[in-house]
């Protein structure tokens, strides 16, 4: 039992670190997720709702510190029951975005790997059983060293790095970037079906419910069902599909392209294709659009007017108008936005599709530290 719960001990302890590591770099990110669940459309908490960036931040931490403080054999009972806890708490979550299929991907690793909804759910429960096996042997838990010092300072120590980490994702940019956007990659060919990169992509099961206007039975048939019999569409049918309640399910993974909803929705129409040519473009990323200041866009004039003189292709990438720009807005889904950059506003820079340069608002770039990123 003794060497059972030490092994455990080191597999659970590494595996909350980096769980707890992947979402701490981008505190933001992961404070976009606990809002979903705070939505109307989920737990309908909206007093937690402006305070999310706080919890995911504390969260991730005490994710991290949880797995030090296990590794490190010490507040043995305090971190075991508080593992327990959490993971009991995962649990549910995972488990009603699995089973109502509201939320689908839990935000567990943060941007680095998207797991299904049923896969995080049973992930918590292996996790589960882990930590009461642990629970059950803690007597069997020992510190690292018995110089407490020497824990205590290992302890301090990481509780800096966090906070240095969770800053860096707050105030300047992740100092890892996961996401689709990040610099490196080219959004056209994140944007490529499974059908044009020649692999197999997910299959959906869709139910109609049908109800009959003279009898007033229900009925529930899979779309595959409503085309191959025409009783349910024919004129004078009196089968009436009812919209609202059709549901889709996903019934086998496959390859789901990174980049969707990426659309630039401009004055001359949807521009994606032409501006993802431009040899040298400059987004101004402007997520929320009703809480751009004064300064920014006046900020945001300056780079304009500067950066068109350098033969630069500059649009503003907004979800709704904003006032008093000298640029031109495309609309965009605010999802992608708060995808792309989580400051706002903030630039991205780009050559012929490929992500070169990010910037936060925190302090914004001088034209010379934008122009740089494209030489």
């Amino acid at each position: 039992m003794k060497y059972i719960v030490n092994f455990l001990r080191v597999i659970v302890g590494v595996f909350f670190i980096f769980s707890g590591f992947v979402k701490a770099i981008d505190p933001v990110g992961f404070s976009y997720k606990l809002e979903e669940y705070f939505s109307p459309q989920i737990f309908n908490i909206g007093f937690l709702h402006d305070m999310a960036l706080p919890q995911a931040t504390f969260l991730s931490i005490f994710e991290i510190l949880l797995g030090v403080l296990l590794l490190l054999g010490i507040f043995r009972k305090f971190t075991v029951w508080a593992l327990l806890l959490m993971i009991l708490f995962f649990s549910f979550l995972t488990f009603y975005s699995a089973y109502f299929n509201k939320v689908t991907d839990c935000g567990c690793f943060g941007d680095f790997m998207k797991l299904e909804p049923w896969t995080s759910f049973w992930k918590d429960i292996i996790l589960l059983v882990l930590i009461l096996v642990i629970l059950l042997g803690i007597k069997h838990i020992k510190p690292f060293t018995r110089n407490r010092s020497l824990n205590i300072t290992a302890l301090a120590v990481a509780v800096l790095i966090c906070g240095w980490i969770s800053y860096m994702g707050i105030k300047k940019q992740p100092i890892i970037d996961f996401r689709a956007y990040a610099v490196g990659k080219n959004i056209p060919e994140g944007m490529k079906s499974a059908e044009e990169l020649g692999k197999e992509p997910p299959q959906f099961r869709v139910t109609y419910t049908m109800k009959n206007k003279e009898t007033g039975e229900i009925t529930k048939i899979t779309d595959q069902e409503y085309l191959e019999d025409d009783k349910w569409y024919r004129e004078g049918t009196p089968w009436e599909l009812q919209v609202d309640l059709t549901e889709t399910k996903k019934i086998s993974s496959g390859y789901e392209p990174p980049i969707h909803d990426f659309i630039l929705d401009c004055e001359e129409g949807d521009m994606t294709d032409v501006y993802m040519e431009e040899p040298k473009l400059v987004f101004f990323v402007m997520p929320f659009a009703d809480k751009v200041s004064t300064e920014s866009v006046n900020q945001l004039n300056q780079l304009y007017n500067e950066l068109i003189t350098k033969d630069v292709k500059v649009i503003g990438l907004s979800n709704g108008d904003v006032a008093g720009t000298d640029f031109q807005i495309c609309f965009v889904d605010q999802i992608t936005l708060k995808t792309m950059l989580r400051t706002n506003p903030g630039i991205m820079t780009l050559k012929t599709g490929t992500v070169v340069g990010k910037f936060h608002n925190n302090p914004l770039p001088t034209t010379e530290e934008i122009l740089e990123t494209m030489n």
